[in-house]
């Protein structure tokens, strides 16, 4: 005879690929919200509680420890992943405590000639960026952004690369005011090569703070983080490895549930792991990429500062300071040329992106506005070896702020 169905009991506790996880943004800070949850893709996660205690060193006769006492208690741990598009984007809004925008990009074409003008004497001085129908007849271009929008310029034909945010946006919207000095100080128009693109990011970090609830269910229960910020995000993209991400987060504690508050559980995202063979769209230094292969690209963003305030009469953090945000990207390639040094020797300051894309054309493009090389690196240490450049950049903020910035890729139509 043939046996049918499964062995009941046959697992030793609960398992990893059945146990769901799923997150939700809070409303309010350590309230897990009734709303839509996401269930989260990932490769592991570590949050666990963090208790801290303290042993009264009494004076007695017995030769032993007092009673432990419960001093405090937050949680903390990381989710980890491989790099997918719209997998993560809710945890890239927590370390940039921003919101994801409408995107704006105009690229430079026989029909749509864009111009730099460093100094701008009919604009008082300022930076001007201007569109023609390649006759010099004006072309409203700038409907959809408004003063205060960060913009960036890349141009990899001519090697350039500006961020700025818009001081002045034309009566007729065909031209774009910045700040004196955004785009240098000459006087002569410059025209961007065709495929430029001028682009307002998806995002760039600000202030709007963000904290989330975790789920794991387990055992027939819900085991609850709140609280949680990102105070921590890793994105790494080397030859011959998966792109992968790594949160780290902090919060304020965790709970056993039985109740489930919410309202519906989102499926986990569809979209293709990315990779580094066909994906990978290089990265660019001030606006030129490096004559080398390109080795490893790594972007840490993180929160400087940020803390949990506690207190007492409770478990758990009170609230959480977020701190300031800082950001560096470090890339290595297979050395060439002193391109890069010298940018480092001149103290140049500027854009600097990685690109990488999916096999469907979705993915993202990371900018570091204003970023600046430090501790460039090409050791001969090795016999039978080529030299491989590595650089590390730094995020400055620009002028009225903005250090990184995502722009989303879709496919073109």
């Amino acid at each position: 005879m043939a046996y049918a169905g499964a062995t009941a009991g046959y697992a030793a506790g609960e398992q990893t690929n059945t146990t769901p996880i799923d997150y939700a943004q809070e409303a309010q800070y350590g309230t897990p919200p009734a709303t839509d949850y996401q269930r989260l893709r990932h490769t592991g996660e570590s949050l666990a509680p963090q208790d801290s205690t303290s042993t009264p060193d009494e004076i007695n006769d017995l030769a032993e420890d007092g009673e432990t006492v419960l001093t405090g208690r937050t949680t903390s741990g990381s989710v980890n992943g491989a790099l997918s598009y719209g997998t993560y984007d809710d945890f890239l809004a927590g370390i940039l405590t921003a919101d994801w925008a409408v995107p704006f990009v105009l690229k430079a074409a026989a029909g749509a000639k864009i111009s730099l003008i460093g100094a701008d004497a009919a604009a008082g001085g300022q930076s001007s960026l201007t569109v023609d129908d390649g006759t010099g007849k004006a072309l409203p271009s700038f409907a959809t952004v408004a003063v205060g929008d960060l913009i960036t310029v890349l141009d990899l034909t001519s090697g350039l690369a500006y961020a700025g945010h818009i001081a002045q946006v034309s009566d007729d919207k065909s031209a774009l005011h910045f700040p004196a000095g955004t785009f240098g100080t000459k006087a002569d128009a410059q025209v961007l090569a065709v495929g430029a693109t001028v682009t307002r990011p998806d995002i760039v970090n600000g202030k709007v703070n963000k904290t989330y609830s975790l789920r794991k269910k387990l055992a027939g229960e819900l085991q609850v983080f709140n609280g949680l910020m990102v105070n921590q995000a890793q994105i790494s993209m080397q030859k011959g490895q998966t792109p992968t991400v790594q949160f780290d987060l902090v919060g304020s504690d965790m709970q056993i549930a039985d109740a489930d508050v919410a309202t519906s559980v989102k499926p986990v995202t569809g979209s293709p792991i990315m990779d580094v063979v066909t994906g990978f769209k290089g990265f660019s230094i001030f606006g030129t990429t490096p004559a080398g292969c390109p080795q490893s690209a790594s972007i840490t963003l993180k929160r400087n500062n940020s803390a949990q305030d506690t207190g007492m009469g409770h478990v758990g953090a009170c609230g959480n300071q977020f701190g300031s945000f800082a950001a560096t990207i470090e890339l290595a390639y297979f050395f060439k040329d002193f391109q890069a040094f010298k940018a480092w020797q001149a103290a140049q300051k500027g854009p600097i992106s990685v690109s990488i894309v999916d096999n469907e054309g979705y993915g993202y493009t990371f900018t570091l506005l204003n970023a600046r090389i430090f501790n460039p690196k090409n050791p001969v240490d090795a016999k039978n070896k080529t030299i491989v450049a590595t650089i590390t950049t730094t995020g400055n903020p620009v002028n009225g702020g903005g250090t990184f910035a995502i722009s989303r890729i879709t496919p073109a139509v």
